[in-house]
């Protein structure tokens, strides 16, 4: 499927509704190589068919999945778009209330993968996230110093990305800040 994507590339994008809830239910397969080829099928279809924010908007229900390896691995998924496609790729705000909820997971593995993944998206968002965690958001209150503690070590350590760093322009726009435009964007990449 994977193949089939790379070679039709935009053609493939009428089929991305039947494909998606297949692959994403793949990622809780208890064969490693499964899952593997579904991240590939997923990444390779935010290389050739849909932007990394419109995938992740058909994603959202995968952070839900009554399987908790899809929960795992949809993190996964996440941390592995935000560095090959970056910061601006994905409008974590319309994901981050999920991953915050996936700290109290029943699975110890999901619930460190949520963990990592908060602390994967501060080295490319910054204080931004560490802001909106700790206003928006309802973290447990025996996880927020542990994540603000390793927040501190990403900074002192110098792990933070120049986008983390950014204080204002299209980053903030269309990453944290506004979630309106995050929203619009998908909106229209969805009308297509």
């Amino acid at each position: 499927m994977t193949f089939l994507v790379e070679r039709m590339e935009g053609d493939f994008r009428p089929y991305l509704s039947s494909v998606t809830p297949a692959a994403t239910d793949r990622l809780g397969d208890s064969k490693d190589a499964v899952r593997e080829k579904a991240q590939m099928l997923l990444s390779s279809m935010m290389e050739y068919v849909v932007t990394p924010n419109s995938m992740f908007e058909r994603l959202i229900p995968a952070f839900s999945h009554k399987n908790g390896k899809v929960r795992e691995e949809v993190m996964t998924c996440l941390q592995n778009t935000l560095n090959n496609h970056g910061a601006a790729s994905v409008t974590v705000s319309r994901l981050v209330p999920h991953i915050v909820k996936l700290l109290s997971d029943p699975t110890a593995l999901v619930r460190d993968c949520a963990f990592n993944t908060l602390v994967e998206c501060y080295k490319h968002y910054g204080d931004r996230l560490r802001a909106d965690l700790t206003k928006k958001h309802n973290v447990p209150p025996s996880k927020l110093p542990a994540l603000v503690t390793r927040f501190d070590e990403v900074r002192e350590t110098g792990m933070l990305l120049p986008t983390a760093t950014a204080v204002s322009g299209f980053m903030e726009g269309t990453c944290l800040a506004c979630d309106r435009e995050g929203a619009k964007t998908g909106q229209e990449e969805g009308q297509e």
